[in-house]
């Protein structure tokens, strides 16, 4: 059997190669010539899977995508061609919660903000938003969850509105991007919606950028300068679509949210349960996920959890300034936007890091931030 995977995927020959001869290539680059003798495609969002890509795919069987996310999948195309395909869903939540948590911190020291009394709108209350929810409670945020799909299907925690969302001084958004239907999330921001934040208002998107309308943005920050905007994705990638943006955002980074360490290779080992589940075959082989660099931090004389303290722990292990600073000044086009996330140097997640000797009153708080606590 051939595998050919998506070479950022890091882990892609260990965790395959039980199965067969595993292929690797840039997936930008993958087309329909390679995959004419191929069994398996092991892809990310930046292939797009529809009829082009899939015309010389005879004998393809299985295909997944080590993001949460499935709009570059042609579904019905793959359903009609009765191939089994499935995502990593979750795999990255705990990368994206931190990051949004790093992004929180650094809007914190930037503007001398207390987070007691503000409130958070989360737009999408799934992996991610469940994560980034934790991190909220644990700064002690009044949280508003969007989620109406969810609220439908009986969580009544996902009550709040679009409007309930973006009247709290923070948003963030955590949608998969919905092209059409009752559930549409494309330009779900627009104009008017960006309009209607608050004063002073913070606004992060890390989902989707054709979740929120870049030249309405664009517009809109031109007439008010107290929004604080900091994006992760955005229209046309990997080239910017409007690349004025940049210059007026507070921070912004190359799609790489859910590149931690422990995402991209968490991913591969989901893909391949799924893989063996779909094709009858074995199970994979247990993975372990390789130790930290910084495993243990042991707590001296702490008796309370202030934000400086919270901020001191976090940009330990992930400090978003460092992306944005780099994406900022080099981004020129789409290569440089590819070559950032390709040559990307993987942070590890929150939980990797065990905190020691913690207080029993703090212990609880740094669970919710993310950290293992011994």
């Amino acid at each position: 059997m051939k595998i050919l995977c998506d070479i950022a995927l890091p882990n892609s020959v260990e965790v395959f190669s039980q199965y067969g001869e595993v292929l690797l290539k840039k997936g930008r680059e993958i087309n329909c010539d390679d995959l004419e003798d191929v069994d398996v495609l092991i892809t990310r969002s930046i292939t797009k899977v529809n009829s082009e890509l899939l015309k010389k795919a005879h004998k393809l069987k299985f295909v997944g995508t080590a993001t949460a996310g499935m709009d570059h999948f042609d579904t019905k195309l793959l359903d009609s061609l009765h191939i089994p395909y499935t995502n990593a869903e979750g795999s990255n939540c705990e990368s994206v919660g931190d990051y949004i948590l790093s992004v929180l911190l650094v809007m914190a020291q930037r503007y001398s903000l207390d987070f007691n009394g503000m409130s958070i709108g989360i737009v999408g209350c799934g992996h991610v938003g469940a994560q980034v929810e934790n991190k909220a409670k644990a700064l002690g945020l009044k949280i508003f969850k969007c989620d109406p799909p969810r609220f439908r299907k009986g969580d009544s925690t996902c009550n709040a509105t679009l409007k309930d969302c973006l009247n709290c001084d923070i948003v963030t958004l955590h949608v998969p991007l919905i092209k059409e239907g009752t559930d549409k999330t494309l330009y779900m921001i627009g104009e008017n919606e960006l309009k209607s934040l608050k004063t002073g208002a913070f606004f992060f998107n890390a989902s989707r950028g054709n979740v929120v309308d870049n030249e309405a943005l664009s517009k809109v920050l031109d007439e008010r300068s107290d929004l604080k905007v900091w994006l992760d994705v955005f229209e046309g990638e990997p080239e910017i679509k409007v690349k004025s943006l940049l210059s007026k955002v507070d921070g912004a980074t190359a799609h790489i949210a859910g590149y931690s360490y422990e995402s991209k290779r968490r991913a591969n080992v989901m893909l391949a349960h799924s893989m063996a589940k779909a094709l009858n075959l074995e199970e994979p082989k247990p993975y372990r996920m390789p130790k930290a660099e910084i495993e243990n931090v042991d707590l001296g004389n702490v008796e309370t959890l202030d934000l400086d303290l919270i901020s001191r722990l976090v940009f330990s292990v992930y400090d978003v300034r460092r992306d944005s600073f780099k994406f900022k000044n080099a981004f020129t086009d789409g290569k440089s936007f590819d070559a950032m996330r390709q040559n990307y140097r993987e942070r590890r997640e929150l939980s990797s890091v065990t905190i020691k000797n913690a207080p029993e009153k703090i212990r609880s708080t740094l669970s919710l931030l993310g950290f293992a606590v011994a």
